[in-house]
Formats: structure tokens, C-alpha cells, sequence
């Protein structure tokens, strides 16, 4: 299972801190290295390492040097770090997770989770080409990712807003739904009917204490409910 980093995307994705050990001897190497290639040379250096898209052919352009001086430096700095196919499958992985943000519902539940969920506790699920984009797990727990539809009813009065919210045919204990790009349910798979319901957006809704929240997932952690 891969750990989604919300903090570091879209940007870049960064290598385990674990890869890299200061030292006395690194501050010396670090010292040493901007006096030959200038200040804030070493942030540099650390900066593309930490990118696993860029290559070590580059990384030897930007800094007028060859890609074995290139290799010597990452496996002096970062002796633990991926390297070769390793770092080339990082690269294919970061990819695969920028193409699930230019989905826009993938993208909506990651904007709305950022601020209730810690980073680490939302896994990808892993399929053939990349990961699912309509399911993800959060603290161990199956989401499944469903856009709400908008229910058009001119007789309504007040013209309260009503979106119909269709069930999971999966294993699923969450449902994300997203009603517009500022406003969502997390509701949990087994408070909802079978099939469908209909979400009337009043304060005397029963989905009303789902809206705007991940507080469902953070009173428990539930078992695995059948959807269907």
C-alpha cells in the first residue's frame, strides 16, 4: 500500500527523511561543497536528489560535473536512498499520483481532506496502471469517491437544494460524496439505505452532521460493512 504525502504534492515527492544522517563530517562536506560551487548550493544539490524525476545527468549539468562525481555525491549523502531502477520506479510512482490530482473528484477529496487528516493516514490503492481513483483508504478504512447528484425540482419550495446519494455495489465503509467544489458528505456505508437516498440540505437532515466533515472516520474505526 502507498502512503499518500499530502503534504508535498503536487510539488515533489520527498525521499524519507530516514535516508539521510547529519553529521559533524556532513556539515564539513557541506561547507566545503558551496565554497566550490556557491552559496545555497547544497540546498540545491539535496533539493534534486530529493526529486526522484530528475535525473543524475542534470543534476551533473546544473553543477559542470560528470554523472559518476554525481553518483558519488548521492551515495556519500544519502548511502540508504534508492538509486538506479529504484529511483526510477519513484519517478513512475510520483507521476501516476500527479495524474490522480487532475482527476476532479480525486482532487476535490484531497482538497477537503487536507485540513481533518494528518498525512500518512490516507494509503492509494494500487491497481495495474497506478491506483484507483474512486476508492482510497483512510486509517485503514475503504472510501469510495462518488460525485452527488444534483436533484432538480422546480416544485420544491424554497428551492432547497437536494442531490441524490447512490450506495456502493463494494466493500466499502465510507462514502465520499462531493456535492460542489466547496461542499461534500463522509458518511458512513451502513447509515445508508441499500441502494439510494435523497439528501435534502436542511438542518433537519439526518446526512446533515456528515456535511463539511471527516468527524465520522474519527470517532472510529469501523469494520468493513457490506454496501450492497
Amino acid at each position: 500500500m502507498t502512503s499518500i504525502r499530502l503534504q508535498t504534492w503536487p510539488g515533489r515527492h520527498t525521499l524519507p527523511g530516514s535516508f539521510f544522517s547529519w553529521t559533524p563530517m556532513t556539515e564539513h562536506w557541506m561547507s566545503l561543497f558551496e565554497d566550490r560551487y556557491g552559496a545555497g548550493a547544497y540546498a540545491r544539490l539535496m533539493e534534486m536528489f530529493d526529486r526522484p524525476c530528475v535525473t543524475f545527468a542534470e543534476i551533473a549539468g546544473q553543477f559542470g560535473v560528470s554523472r559518476e562525481r554525481v553518483r558519488q555525491w548521492h551515495r556519500q549523502l544519502l548511502p540508504d536512498a534508492p538509486r538506479g531502477h529504484a529511483r526510477k520506479r519513484l519517478c513512475v510512482v510520483y507521476h501516476q499520483k500527479r495524474r490522480l490530482l487532475e482527476d476532479p473528484l480525486f482532487r476535490s477529496f484531497y482538497e477537503h481532506a487536507r485540513p481533518h487528516v494528518e498525512p500518512g493516514r490516507i494509503t492509494l490503492i494500487p491497481t495495474r496502471e497506478g491506483f484507483r481513483r474512486r476508492a482510497v483508504r483512510l486509517d485503514g478504512a475503504t472510501v469510495a469517491l462518488k460525485k452527488a447528484r444534483r436533484q432538480a425540482d422546480p416544485a420544491r419550495e424554497h428551492d432547497v437544494p437536494a442531490f441524490i446519494l447512490t450506495n456502493c455495489h463494494r466493500q466499502v465503509d465510507y462514502i465520499y460524496y462531493r456535492l460542489s467544489p466547496e461542499e461534500y458528505l463522509l458518511v458512513p456505508a451502513n447509515a445508508l439505505p441499500a441502494e439510494r437516498t435523497t439528501f435534502l440540505d436542511t438542518p433537519a437532515s439526518k446526512y446533515q452532521r456528515f456535511r463539511n466533515t471527516f468527524a465520522a472516520v474519527s470517532a472510529d474505526t469501523p469494520s468493513v460493512q457490506q454496501a450492497s
